[in-house]
């Protein structure tokens, strides 16, 4: 970063942040003078967590009764439903699935086997918790503050050892502990515990560098004492392990939390485990103070955390699930134990609620937008796996959705263990709605949803005209952010089937090449002018001169659903080129996009036009046409553009090259799968009008379709279309629409659409 550059950002650092750091930096310093000491407070049994009047706490645990403590209404805040051989019942017969697959993934942890992040490995015995799990070489160890967790030079991927220590896979070895009463499970857990105490002590090594690592930990060690003490015979030691480690996390969060270093999923996951550690356990030292602070921290971040239409502001749908999780596991405590939740976050939650509602797919998970790992803030399953619908379960009951109850497809297994008994009830008795709304404008994050239905077998579609993320500048001043350069990109599913994406994200550290180009503009279904991105990389995360953009409008009637926005992404280059795409859904049957491409100067430019599909498709050439046909398991898509006949233009078809830019998607963390992607490429001046004809296939449903360079002429059953080009040169109608006595004209200048 250039002395200007590092000017410029510092002038943007107000005296609050600046106090906030300065006083960060004094902790940190005080810390490390105290370090000695700490440790062996650390390592004292005698050491007390609990304030004087509180100790009798431990005498339950000691009796060998620790289900009066944390299974007993009315003694004390309880984290949920208490845990019965009534509940344990329920789920082994409503969840038999589920069950089946705890008791197997509990079984592959006993033997140390793990497969999350991309990799798949089996650790040691004692597990080397300091050491990369792939290829068992050590990270550096020391006071936290001294483990550099940003460079490229450890020895392997920062987030596998991170993965490993979060301790989440001891929430299903507990669960299946509690489920089957098998002593095997017990046996383990109570070893891992010990080992993990005593080899990554307060403030040691990686497990404590991160203060996101240190609230995700804490939370997992909750819910994992929940199960665990409701077991036929859990061990007294092992509890009071449990509890001294979320003692010292509260601790250590109390002095750490991310308001300026990162302040989204990174604060909101330190601050819910916080407030968790503070409400549950009130006898610990200072717990009162911590959960005010957090309660405090989560109610003034909340509208700072979504959009006002719900959508994350860090424009990726992973982590709005991750920081919508904490919330929810906050708003699930104070309802259970009759507190009053502040309002802000009730109106804000039950807005992202909805936003994810409005992007889920036909199948129930969601499109791979922005930055992805794994994050799972509520884990009681496989945390892999694309599908949040378990949080309608919570919105259906909180605030009365029967639509968001559909959305669920019923009762799904997190909202089981955390939902109280009554709340189980209610969610039974609700009656269940069909979201009315096919078409959604979500005009403050940025996403155009467009629907035939609320089927498995309904068309779905996108449009993305939105900001890239919060925090980013439009100069050169680097902000790392988790939103991609994808302005204007469409994803499509027909039938209910995702078969033009986007193509995820694939790593953070290591193998910079393929961290870059999954966040580029090339790897999303849109344009790329002169082979350059929307916005600038600038580092692992970083990004600089982030895109200008526009809604410029959008229309819903008479059968046509759409939206037209454009950018200013390519305004560094010579002649200042501007992107505009029109996004059309017709009768609810099929797409037309329109991409109008202009300039300032008769500059000749490199286009290109990406598609990227999912890795079970088959792409192939249409014969005689430009178009492809992308045929997925049950569907498929013509894809037909209209390039100008004066112009030579290029098609290639590239699948799992060497590589990132040769056909791979990366649906979560590092798991790249070869995938067809269709590049077109030309070289012209501007203006540059093309539209692109995308009809969904079935076997039951075939197209007629008669295509020349100016004009479409579409038949399905015994409706037919007509898309035209203008035909004078000099008129500001761009294209016109018919489907039967009604049209639509794309014009121009504003209002974009207009009907006749």
């Amino acid at each position: 970063m250039s002395i200007k550059t590092k000017l410029k950002k510092l002038s943007r650092v107000t005296a609050a942040e600046l106090l906030f750091r300065l006083k960060e930096k004094w902790i940190i310093i005080r810390e490390k003078k105290a370090y000695p000491a700490i440790l062996d407070q650390y390592f004292d049994d005698d050491f007390s967590l609990f304030m004087d009047d509180a100790a009798q706490m431990l005498k339950p645990i000691d009796e060998g009764s620790p289900a009066q403590i944390f299974h007993s209404p009315g003694r004390r805040p309880l984290l949920s439903e208490p845990l019965s051989e009534k509940k344990k019942e329920i789920f082994k017969k409503q969840f038999n699935r589920q069950f089946k697959k705890t008791i197997e993934r509990a079984d592959d942890f006993l033997q140390h086997k793990f497969r999350f992040l991309g990799v798949s490995f089996q650790l040691p015995d004692p597990i080397p918790w300091q050491s990369d799990p792939v290829s068992l070489k050590p990270f550096p160890t020391g006071f936290y503050d001294e483990v550099d967790i940003f460079t490229n030079q450890n020895p392997g991927d920062i987030k596998h050892v991170w993965e490993v220590n979060r301790l989440q896979f001891l929430i299903e070895m507990a669960k299946a502990y509690y489920l089957t009463d098998d002593e095997k499970y017990r046996r383990k857990i109570d070893a891992l515990l010990d080992d993990w105490y005593r080899k990554n002590p307060y403030q040691t090594g990686i497990a404590w560098a991160s203060a996101l690592e240190v609230g995700v930990r804490a939370l997992a060690l909750i819910w994992t004492l929940h199960f665990y003490s409701a077991g036929n015979n859990p061990n007294p030691q092992t509890i009071k392990t449990i509890l001294k480690i979320l003692y010292w996390s509260g601790l250590f969060l109390n002095d750490h939390l991310s308001i300026y270093f990162s302040p989204y999923n990174h604060l909101i996951g330190e601050t819910a485990a916080l407030f968790a550690i503070g409400f549950l356990f009130p006898e610990f030292k200072g717990a009162d103070r911590w959960r005010q602070k957090a309660l405090r921290v989560l109610k003034d971040q909340v509208e700072k955390q979504f959009h006002a239409d719900g959508g994350s502001v860090e424009q990726a749908t992973f982590y709005h699930h991750f920081t919508l999780g904490f919330y929810l596991q906050a708003i699930a405590l104070l309802r259970h134990n009759r507190k009053a939740v502040p309002p802000e976050m009730l109106q804000r939650v039950e807005k992202a609620l909805e936003f994810s509602k409005h992007m889920m797919r036909p199948d129930g998970t969601f499109p791979y937008l922005g930055d992805i790992d794994d994050a799972r803030s509520i884990y009681f399953s496989d945390p892999t796996s694309w599908d949040f619908r378990s949080y309608q379960c919570f919105g259906a009951v909180w605030f009365k959705r029967g639509d968001m109850k559909f959305m669920s497809g019923g009762m799904q297994e997190d909202a089981f263990w955390m939902l109280s008994e009554q709340e189980l009830k209610d969610f039974e008795t609700l009656k269940t709605e069909k979201p009315r709304a096919k078409t959604i404008f979500l005009d403050q994050s940025g996403y155009y949803v467009f629907r035939s239905g609320f089927e498995e077998s309904s068309h779905f579609s996108l449009m993305d005209c939105g900001p890239l993320a919060d925090g980013v500048f439009y100069d050169e001043t680097p902000s790392a952010a988790h939103g991609h350069a994808d302005l204007l990109q469409i994803e499509i599913a027909p039938c209910g089937e995702s078969l033009l994406i986007d193509p995820g994200f694939s790593n953070y550290r290591g193998e910079y090449d393929w961290h870059t180009y999954f966040r580029s503009t090339a790897a999303h279904n849109t344009v790329t002018i002169n082979g350059q991105s929307q916005a600038r990389q600038t580092g692992i995360l970083k990004w600089s001169f982030a895109p200008r953009f526009k809604r410029l409008s959008v229309v819903q009637q008479n059968g046509f659903s759409g939206v037209c926005g454009e950018h200013y992404g390519y305004q560094k280059l010579t002649g200042k080129p501007v992107h505009r795409r029109y996004f059309l859904f017709i009768d609810q049957t099929f797409w037309l996009v329109v991409d109008y491409l202009y300039a300032k100067e008769n500059t000749a430019f490199d286009l290109e036009w990406n598609w990227h599909f999912n890795h079970f498709v088959q792409v192939e050439k249409l014969a005689n046409q430009t178009g492809f046909k992308a045929s997925g398991r049950n569907s498929a898509l013509l894809i037909l553009p209209a390039f100008p006949a004066n112009l030579q233009t290029a098609a290639e078809l590239k699948k799992g090259g060497k590589n990132p830019d040769e056909g791979w998607i990366s649906p979560t963390y590092r798991r790249r799968l070869p995938a067809p992607l269709l590049s077109y490429q030309l070289k012209t001046s501007l203006p540059l009008i093309v539209p692109i004809v995308i009809l969904p296939e079935k076997q039951d449903a075939r197209w007629e379709v008669r295509q020349t360079e100016s004009d479409y002429s579409l038949r399905l059953d015994r409706q037919s279309y007509q898309i035209k080009r203008a035909e004078r040169p000099d008129s500001d109608e761009i294209l016109t629409v018919t489907v039967g006595n009604q049209t639509l004209y794309l014009t121009g200048r504003e209002p974009y659409f207009r009907q006749s």
